[in-house]
């Protein structure tokens, strides 16, 4: 399959989406967005040489900031590299995290860590842009140690029984919470063959559970939430939980107490007016700062085909969040999750 077709089709299924995210709330004006990393090197450059790096995952702990993200290099395969940074600004590349393998790609990267061990979540393609996640362990975040696959497409007529990716993890009453993208098909124009497709393909959000962050149970009301959302992030401000997800707007937000039932709070972080950002954002997340202050990172967009990405920080002040966070009421379901 044919790396920039995928690339393309995507770009206009991601644009297309934005024509269906609601505008409950009037996003603030475009802010000011510090290109942080752009693709150097073969195993970033992608095969037109100009570079494609995003999904980037931050943690800050120890005075250290750490950075997954993925990359695709020239060979057209995606991999997953790491970063490390002392102000999350300037960032010093430390090589690969996970490479692809005999995968097609690996990618999209989520961290989380649980009594000094670090969990990483993650996309991976075995041929072409079938995705499934994957999971690794690690004492350090550097070297890391396959553990095989946490969640593959369901079965044959569910939502999610073709593809399944973009994972975002967060560890909480001692349990893994799993998030993810997911889809049944393929738009008729995707570049990928002997797969179901559809002219109204979408994209849903799944939840899943784990207490060792290896096994997953799903929740048995998936998906939790639409809008044809990918490339998502969840994050815990205070009492709820923020989902945020991409496309060619700028970032946008989901609101939600349990992470089961959510609800669209639309465009959060409009694109910038530059031309790193100019058709959008792809891969947000949002990482807590010193004080109040939120840094989001995010894959800027400066091309329409979303192939020629570079990872974007926009510094935000908690302040920007209280017109998106209205309270979500919400019937819980008393047999999950089990604890």
């Amino acid at each position: 399959m044919n790396r920039f077709s995928w690339w393309i089709w995507n770009a206009l299924v991601f644009c297309h989406c934005l024509m269906f995210s609601a505008t409950h709330v009037a996003a603030e004006q475009p802010r000011q967005l510090q290109i942080v990393l752009t693709g150097s090197g073969e195993l970033e450059l992608a095969p037109h040489g100009v570079g494609n790096i995003y999904a980037p995952e931050v943690i800050y702990q120890d005075g250290l900031y750490q950075m997954w993200y993925g990359a695709q290099g020239a060979d057209g395969h995606d991999r997953i590299l790491y970063a490390e940074s002392k102000d999350g600004l300037q960032w010093d590349r430390r090589g690969v995290a996970i490479d692809n393998g005999d995968s097609n790609h690996v990618n999209d990267p989520t961290v989380v860590v649980v009594k000094g061990k670090y969990y990483m979540h993650y996309t991976r393609a075995v041929r072409d842009v079938i995705d499934q996640i994957d999971v690794a362990v690690s004492e350090d975040g550097k070297t890391w140690e396959h553990k095989g696959v946490a969640l593959k497409a369901s079965d044959e007529g569910a939502w999610d029984s073709l593809s399944v990716g973009r994972p975002t993890v967060l560890y909480e009453r001692g349990l893994f919470h799993l998030w993810y993208d997911g889809r049944k098909d393929f738009s008729e124009n995707a570049p990928v063959s002997g797969v179901p497709k559809s002219k109204n393909s979408r994209r849903s959000v799944g939840y899943a559970i784990s207490q060792d962050g290896l096994e997953w149970t799903r929740f048995p009301f998936n998906p939790v939430f639409e809008n044809n959302a990918g490339g998502i992030d969840v994050a815990r401000i205070d009492d709820s939980l923020i989902m945020l997800y991409e496309s060619g707007r700028g970032t946008c937000l989901a609101e939600s107490a349990s992470g089961t039932v959510w609800e669209d709070r639309g465009l959060f972080i409009p694109k910038t007016g530059q031309e790193d950002d100019a058709f959008g954002h792809v891969t947000p997340h949002l990482v807590a700062g010193s004080g109040t202050q939120l840094n989001l990172y995010v894959g800027a967009a400066p091309h329409r085909s979303w192939n020629r990405n570079r990872i974007g920080l926009i510094l935000l002040d908690q302040e920007v969040l209280k017109p998106f966070l209205k309270g979500v009421t919400e019937d819980a379901d008393p047999e999950f999750p089990a604890e």
